[in-house]
């Protein structure tokens, strides 16, 4: 009994092929000799169904890859996203993934292998393959639909655990099931002998909201008090900057814990003003403890869930007396800004000026900045005939503001011509350049005349 030659199969020139062929063929011609001999029926089936060229070819090839599998193991191992952007278990579509591809020498002296990686163009883009470091000397080469990976050398971590040799990113446009092939070329070689090497890897892709979720939480920084490490007045107030360099920060996630209450955006008790965050205790900081602060906030990441970023502060209060409870914080900062707009009246001054003229110098620095406060007019005030040098109050008399108006207009004055200077640079350049042109044009039409 013989078989013909399969030209169309990949192992029909190998020697393994060949003796698995024979030994096929030696099982069918015992098993016809044992139905001659016994008669059972079932034996006679089993020849009928290994008889069949086909079914012989399947079970060849089968046992190929059985026996070609103990000289090495290719895994093609998705890296998958974080969980938190589900689903976690299925590559994204339309985006950008990436799969380690590992080698498992199976206890075998591999001193080379090359991996032959086939794909459907129309489905399946590779970006780039990236080598992992300090494994053998790489190469690799991305085709129409094929991808051909080779390394000479190879170092493995031990002789039975499989060893990141790749990093390989790719995208499908479409949602569903894609098919990595690893065929015809891939092979492994040892010292003596080299083997073929095949698989099949699934890939599942699934639709997603977003390809690039923001990942990186905001921070915060703590601008007022500088210094934790001085003690804080009972009426402090707290100053933060807040910055993210994602999707910005959502100002309803700001939250404060602070003397045993909890302070939420939208309150008197916060403000915002661009990147900084102001924090206003709604009570007066008890005397002399030690406090801290813990401040959150969140980003605007809506696919998956907010980054949060969580701060604490610790702080020791200030020691005096007991204010009154019946005013509180939020009452004396009112009343204190109030206060800023108390004005006095002509005669108070009038008496304040006296006393400015009347008092010494190193005073008065002092006390034009009371008399500007209560905004009376600073031209009452009269400056001593023994004021000099760098102490003495300067006040503006009608002959300076006269030459501040001269200074202003000299200035303007100085912007006009300019201006007036650059327009008239422009136009002489341009005079030139038509003039030069309209001379070189002459001189054409005289050459084309003669």
């Amino acid at each position: 009994m013989r078989m013909k030659r399969n030209k169309n199969n990949y192992y029909s020139n190998h020697k393994v092929w060949k003796i698995v062929r024979k030994s096929m063929i030696f099982l069918v011609d015992i098993l016809l000799s044992i139905y001659i001999l016994t008669g059972r029926y079932f034996i006679l089936l089993a020849l009928l169904i290994m008889k069949t060229k086909r079914i012989i070819n399947f079970f060849i090839i089968a046992l190929m890859g059985i026996w070609c599998a103990r000289w090495a193991k290719v895994t093609f191992q998705p890296v998958f996203s974080d969980v938190r952007f589900q689903p976690a278990d299925k590559l994204h579509a339309g985006c950008s993934n990436s799969a380690s591809i590992l080698v498992a020498p199976e206890a075998q002296k591999i001193t080379k292998f090359t991996l032959v990686m086939y794909y459907n163009p129309e489905n399946i883009e590779i970006l780039r393959i990236l080598p992992n470091e300090n494994i053998g000397i790489t190469s690799s080469k991305i085709e129409y639909d094929k991808i051909i990976l080779d390394v000479k050398n190879p170092i493995f971590a031990s002789t039975t655990q499989a060893t990141s040799f790749f990093q390989l990113y790719f995208k499908s446009k479409n949602a569903g099931t894609e098919i990595i092939r690893l065929g015809t070329g891939s092979e492994a070689t040892t010292a003596s002998k080299i083997y073929p090497l095949n698989d099949t890897f699934t890939l599942d892709f699934e639709q997603v909201s977003e390809c690039e979720p923001d990942v990186i939480p905001p921070s915060i920084s703590l601008v007022y008090p500088k210094d934790t490490q001085q003690r804080i007045s009972l009426d402090q107030y707290f100053v933060f900057d807040i910055k993210d360099i994602g999707k910005w920060v959502d100002k309803q996630s700001s939250i404060v814990h602070f003397d045993g209450e909890d302070y939420a955006y939208g309150s008197e008790n916060l403000k915002r003003n661009g990147n900084y965050l102001v924090f206003y205790p709604s009570k007066w900081i008890p005397i002399d403890k030690k406090m801290n602060l813990k401040i959150s906030v969140a980003d605007q990441q809506i696919y998956g869930w907010p980054n949060t970023t969580e701060s604490t502060y610790n702080f020791q209060t200030a020691t005096g007396m007991v204010l009154n409870k019946w005013i509180d914080p939020m009452l004396f900062r009112k009343m204190a800004q109030e206060a800023e707009k108390i004005s006095a009246s002509v005669d108070e001054c009038s008496l304040l000026a006296n006393f400015y003229t009347t008092t010494d110098i190193k005073y008065q620095q002092e006390l034009t900045s009371i008399i500007q406060k209560l905004w009376c007019d600073l031209s009452m005030l009269e400056t001593p005939n023994n004021a000099s040098g760098d102490n003495q109050l300067v006040v503006m008399n009608t002959q300076q503001k006269e030459y501040r108006n001269i200074s202003v207009f000299a200035t303007i004055g100085r912007i006009l011509f300019f201006i007036a200077f650059t327009l008239k640079m422009h136009y002489l350049l341009s005079y030139r350049k038509h003039k030069k042109i309209n001379e070189m044009n002459e001189k054409y039409l005289k050459w084309t005349k003669n």
